[in-house]
C-alpha cells in the first residue's frame, strides 16, 4: 500500500483504473443510477437496493486514502479531517458517551476496534475496563496509537489479519463500513471473531435517513472521493448482519461532539448564508473551538449480537 505523503492532496488521483463490481450484498450485476447529478459513479442495487460506487478504484488504491494527510489537511469537506489529532479531546467525549451506551448490554471484556485511527476510542475503552485491541489500514494512526498510548494496534485490513477465532466481547466499527472494498466479508470476519453471544456495533451514514433525502446531492455523507464507496441505510445493514449470523438490538441515530467551526463549515453545505452568519459571530466572540454535541440524525448505529 502507498501512503499519500503531507506534500500531497489526499484526493485519489484521477489517473487510476476503475473497474465495476457487483452489489457486494446480493451479487447481483443489475444496477442503476443513483442521485447521477452528484457525479460520484452512484449506483443502486435493481435487486436489493443497495448503494454503492461503481466503477471504482481497487483496495489499494481505496487504502492509499489513509496515510497521514488524511488525519490532517485543509479539504476535510472532500476527504478525511482538518486536525484528527487535535480533536482529541471531543472524540474522546463522543467514545466515553458511546461506550456507555454499550455496556448496556456487553460488560467490559475483550474489544477490537476495527478502523482504531490514532486509538482515541481504545484508550477511553481500557480506563473503563476493557482489554482493548485495534487494527486499521494506516500505519500512521497504528503507530500513533503504539507510541502515545501504548495500546496493541495492527496494521492491515480485518479479512488480511490473522485473530483467534471467537476471542472477542464487542468488536466495534466506527465510520469504517461504508470505507472497506468488501464490507459483507468484514462482517462475516467479525462474527467469526466473536464469542458466541458477543456483540458488534457499527455507526455508518444512513442514506435512507431524513436528512439524506432532503439534502439530495448535497448531503454531507456524500463525500467528494472515494472515501465513502458504499451507502447504508438500515435495511441493508441489518440484512448484512442477519446473514452473517447477528441480530439486531437496538438501532438509533447518532452525533458527535465537535468545535463550533467544523459544525458551521457542514451547515454551509445547506445554508451557506447561515454559515457565513456564524462564522462572524465565532470570530467576533472567540467561540470556533468551543465544542457541542451534535446528532444531525444522518448517521445510524447498529448494535447485533452473535446467534
Amino acid at each position: 500500500m502507498t501512503n499519500l505523503s503531507t506534500e500531497h492532496s489526499p484526493r485519489v488521483r484521477d489517473d487510476v483504473v476503475r473497474q465495476h463490481v457487483p452489489c457486494n450484498l446480493c451479487g447481483s450485476h443489475d444496477r442503476q443510477p443513483y442521485c447521477p447529478e452528484n457525479g460520484l459513479g452512484l449506483v443502486q442495487c435493481n435487486h436489493c437496493g443497495f448503494v454503492y460506487v461503481s466503477p471504482r478504484p481497487d483496495a489499494k488504491e481505496l487504502y492509499a486514502l489513509y496515510g497521514e494527510t488524511y488525519f490532517h489537511n485543509n479539504e476535510s469537506g472532500v476527504v478525511g479531517y482538518t486536525d484528527y489529532i487535535k480533536d482529541e479531546p471531543n472524540i474522546r467525549r463522543t467514545a466515553q458517551r458511546r461506550l456507555t451506551h454499550l455496556e448496556q448490554y456487553v460488560s467490559p471484556g475483550k474489544l477490537l476496534d476495527v478502523g482504531c485511527a490514532t486509538g482515541f476510542f481504545l484508550d477511553e475503552a481500557r480506563k473503563r475496563g476493557w482489554s482493548a485491541e485495534g487494527l486499521d489500514v494506516s500505519s500512521f494512526g497504528v503507530q500513533y496509537a503504539q507510541e502515545h498510548f501504548g495500546l496493541t494496534t495492527y496494521h492491515g485490513s480485518l479479512t488480511d489479519l490473522d485473530f483467534e477465532s471467537a476471542s472477542y466481547d464487542l468488536v466495534t466499527m466506527w465510520d469504517v463500513i461504508e470505507h472497506v472494498p468488501d464490507p459483507t466479508t468484514y462482517v462475516r470476519r467479525a462474527a467469526e471473531l466473536v464469542r458466541s453471544g458477543g456483540f458488534i456495533s457499527l455507526a455508518t451514514p444512513d442514506i435512507d435517513s431524513l436528512p439524506a433525502r432532503l439534502a439530495g446531492r448535497r448531503w454531507v455523507g456524500f463525500k467528494l472521493s472515494e472515501e465513502h464507496v458504499y451507502y447504508f441505510s438500515v435495511k441493508t445493514l441489518t440484512k448484512m448482519l442477519n446473514e452473517a449470523g447477528f441480530e439486531v438490538v437496538n438501532v438509533r441515530h447518532i452525533g458527535k461532539y465537535v468545535p463550533l467551526s467544523l459544525f458551521r463549515d457542514r451547515l454551509g453545505f445547506y445554508f451557506p448564508w447561515l454559515a457565513k452568519a456564524l462564522e462572524v459571530g465565532e470570530k467576533a466572540l472567540g467561540l470556533s473551538e468551543w465544542a457541542l454535541y451534535i446528532n444531525p440524525y444522518d448517521i445510524v448505529q447498529i448494535t447485533a449480537w452473535k446467534r
